[in-house]
C-alpha cells in the first residue's frame, strides 16, 4: 500500500506546478509528503530578478517554497504582480562573452564606461544575463529603454557606474544605451561630417557619434563623460 501511496504521489509532482507544495511529516505513516500551503493554495517563493535598468537582483516576496518539491519559479501566477525580469543566479550568469552571445534565452552587456568612453579597456563584456520572460526579437535596438532592450537577445544594453551603497550590497550599474548586437553606439560628443540624419531621441539623451557620422544610438546624457 505504502509502495502505490508513493507512486501516486510522484504522478501527482510530475503534474503539478513547480514548488506549489512542500515537504511535512505525514501523520500516523511517518511517511514525508508534499502539502498545500496556506488556505491551501500554492506557496511560491519569489526568485530575486535582475533589474535591467541598473542590474541588481530585486525580491518581490513570496515564501513557502521548498526546492526539494520542484525548482522554485522566478514568476508568481497570482497574487502580487511581478515584473518578467530574468531571475538572479540563472546560467546565463555564468557564460563568458562568446558563449553568451551563442546561447537562448541569455543576452550580452557591456561597459559603457569602454564603449562610449576614452578608456582603453581590454574587453567591453559586463556580463550575461537572461532576456526577459516577455521576449520579443523584434524591438528596435536604438530605440530601446531598460526594461525593452533586456527583451530581445538581438540587443545589447550597454551599462555605466554609480556610486556602491553605504554598508555594502550591489552596486548599480546604470542603463546607458541600447544597440544591436556588435554595433558600436558612438560616443557623446564629436564632428559630424557626414549627412546622416540624427536620430529622434528622447529628452535625458543624446545622439551617439562615430567616425563622423550619428549612429542611431540615443546615450544617456548623465552617463557621458565629462570634459578633462
Amino acid at each position: 500500500m505504502r509502495d502505490m501511496r508513493r507512486l501516486a504521489f510522484v504522478a501527482f509532482l510530475v503534474t503539478a506546478p513547480a514548488c506549489s507544495v512542500f515537504w511535512e511529516k505525514g501523520s500516523g505513516g511517518g511517511d514525508d509528503v508534499c502539502v498545500f500551503g496556506e488556505n491551501d493554495e500554492p506557496a511560491i517563493a519569489q526568485a530575486p530578478l535582475r533589474d535591467p535598468s541598473n542590474l541588481t537582483c530585486v525580491s518581490f516576496g513570496g515564501g513557502g517554497c521548498n526546492p526539494e518539491c520542484g525548482p522554485c519559479p522566478a514568476i508568481t501566477a497570482h497574487r502580487t504582480p511581478v515584473p518578467s525580469w530574468g531571475v538572479c543566479g540563472s546560467g546565463c550568469d555564468a557564460l563568458g562573452d562568446g558563449a553568451c552571445t551563442m546561447t537562448p534565452d541569455c543576452r550580452t552587456t557591456r561597459d559603457a564606461t569602454c564603449t562610449i568612453g576614452p578608456n582603453a579597456c581590454i574587453t567591453d563584456f559586463l556580463g550575461c544575463f537572461p532576456t526577459d520572460f516577455s521576449r520579443d526579437d523584434t524591438i528596435n535596438c536604438f530605440t530601446a529603454d531598460a526594461s525593452t532592450c533586456s527583451r530581445s537577445k538581438k540587443c545589447e544594453a550597454h551599462h555605466g557606474h554609480a556610486p556602491c551603497p553605504v554598508g555594502g550590497g550591489e552596486c548599480p550599474r546604470p542603463f546607458v544605451t541600447c544597440v544591436p548586437v556588435g554595433v558600436s553606439p558612438g560616443s557623446c560628443d564629436g564632428q559630424v561630417t557626414c549627412r546622416r540624419v540624427a536620430p529622434t531621441c528622447p529628452a535625458g539623451t543624446t545622439p551617439g557619434i562615430a567616425n563622423g557620422c550619428y549612429t542611431d544610438a540615443c546615450i544617456v546624457t548623465t552617463q557621458c563623460p565629462k570634459p578633462a
